[in-house]
């Protein structure tokens, strides 16, 4: 089972005046019958007027903590749909060493 928890929203204006809209999600899943045991990973939907576009990181820890901390991080500095998987790779990889 999945669940989603919004963690930031930004809004990019572009150059002819139509807006961007990203939402960053946290995703708990859960992997056992018993739902015990979750995973946690990241989703950036993203708004234009009637197209809604979302990229997914797959489960990428069992800490809820860290994978709010690079959502943060990914919304902080703006990541979007394009840039998004090949950053929380970066991220992940910091977070092991």
């Amino acid at each position: 089972m999945e669940k989603l928890f919004l963690e930031g929203t930004k809004k990019i204006v572009l150059e002819d005046n139509n807006e961007l809209v990203f939402d960053y999600y946290l995703v708990e899943e859960s992997r056992s019958q018993t739902e015990h045991e979750k995973l946690y990973g990241i989703k950036i939907f993203q708004h234009m007027k009637d197209h809604l576009l979302v990229e997914y990181s797959e489960p990428i820890s069992y800490s809820k903590e860290t994978v709010k901390d690079m959502i943060h991080k990914l919304w902080k500095n703006e990541v979007t749909l394009i840039t998004m998987l090949e950053i929380v790779d970066d991220l992940v990889s910091e977070y092991t060493l």
